[in-house]
């Protein structure tokens, strides 16, 4: 699975999608809010990590901080 985070109303949003479609697509449909962090989130036995890049963007996961969003967001925080 592949995600973008972006920045919106003064604060971050991650947005996560299938890895048919590019980060670039998904950041247009969004446009002109700024995406802050992309990349990919695998589910392991230690839960959720994230990781990688957006060749596209040209902009890279931010680790742990978009873990923390992510879990933030499906509640698990």
């Amino acid at each position: 699975m592949k995600y973008i985070v972006l920045k919106t109303g003064g604060r971050e949003c991650p947005v996560l999608f299938p890895s048919d479609f590019s980060h670039r697509y998904l950041a247009d449909l969004f446009a002109p809010a700024p995406v802050v962090a992309a990349g990919f989130v695998h589910e392991g036995p230690d839960g959720i990590s994230c990781g990688g890049e957006s060749a596209g963007l040209r902009i890279g996961s931010r680790g742990g901080v978009d873990v923390a969003l992510i879990r933030g967001a499906l509640g698990e925080e």
